[in-house]
């Protein structure tokens, strides 16, 4: 009887943090969205370009996470650099967010935002795909039904409609592709790493050494300070919210979900970037939006009903 009441409390505790973490993704996907509407006030109100912002964004985002978490947990950021492999590792994962927003910029370069954000929306698919030649985990029914549901209603949300605003020409295709195989490594690379060492040092110093790094070879210092003080609300938004905390929750769920549902939860990011844009940008909802918006959100609904299982190395 004590081992059926053992194995019921485990299984309702690993339930309570894999629901944890579903608020989590679901929360850090509402801040990347958004963060969506500041960028766009950004580019509208100012003479900032997309690769400076990559280079301030991760920058200060660095600065903020290293410095809070140096107070708050010393011991745990400075055990990493008793090991090598962990701080080349951790600077990797911190490259991987680099590339991927750089690359995710260039496909929306030659086409738009709405066709860049069907290939995030790939990366659910692409990450199971991964884990399955690795061996590591299969596609469940449920998951495969969730990849079909977020992906049409991402399509549905961003197209408003109109299948003819997308623009799949050839360089599109190959930046959107090679990002979401980006935004895929950094959904799996780190987990190793998160689960030795915590969330706080691996997103801490990676996205600090990610800054370093753009800040080195962008130098938006000029950008910077041609900023107005309503820009600088606009970017300590994207940095705060749209890039700390965001990515701390991101990564925070990876330790207790597969990176194929955090991927398919992250698929509410244009759902909230199209809703904030209702509220602040004049944008209308109509009847194809509304259909996404209801897809997207059932997709999250039934992710959050599937029963726990076990943790596992595949996840």
């Amino acid at each position: 009887m004590s081992h059926t009441t053992a194995a019921v409390k485990l299984n309702n505790d690993q339930r309570a943090k894999s629901l944890f973490a579903v608020l989590l993704a679901i929360l850090a996907s509402i801040f990347w969205g958004a963060m969506g509407v500041c960028v766009q006030y950004l580019f509208e109100t100012s003479d900032i370009t997309p690769l400076n912002l990559v280079s301030m964004r991760l920058l200060l985002a660095g600065i903020l996470l290293v410095a809070l978490n140096l107070v708050f947990v010393r011991k745990k950021m400075l055990s990493v650099f008793y090991a090598p492999k962990a701080v080349l590792g951790i600077a990797l994962s911190g490259f991987e967010v680099l590339f991927s927003h750089l690359t995710f910029f260039f496909a929306i370069y030659y086409s738009n935002a709405g066709t860049g954000a069907i290939f995030l929306a790939l990366v659910p698919l692409l990450a199971g795909i991964y884990l399955y030649l690795r061996g590591k985990k299969g596609f469940t029914s449920i998951e495969v039904l969730c990849c079909v549901i977020s992906f049409l209603g991402v399509v549905f949300i961003v197209s408003k409609g109109d299948l003819t605003s997308f623009d799949f020409n050839w360089n599109t295709v190959f930046w959107g592709l090679v990002s979401a195989v980006f935004a895929v490594i950094y959904s799996i690379q780190p987990k190793p790493l998160i689960e030795k060492y915590g969330v706080e040092p691996v997103v801490s110093w990676g996205i600090f050494a990610a800054g370093i790094a753009s800040f080195i070879a962008l130098r938006p210092i000029d950008a910077m300070l041609s900023l107005t003080p309503n820009s600088w609300l606009a970017l300590g938004f994207i940095v705060v919210f749209g890039t700390a905390a965001a990515f701390w929750m991101y990564l925070y769920s990876l330790k207790y979900l597969s990176p194929v549902v955090v991927g398919l939860i992250v698929c509410v990011e244009p759902l909230s970037a199209f809703l904030f844009g209702v509220m602040f940008m004049d944008l209308h909802l109509g009847l194809l939006e509304t259909l996404g918006v209801i897809m997207v959100l059932s997709n999250v609904v039934i992710l959050s009903c599937v029963p726990a299982k076990p943790k596992s190395a595949a996840n």
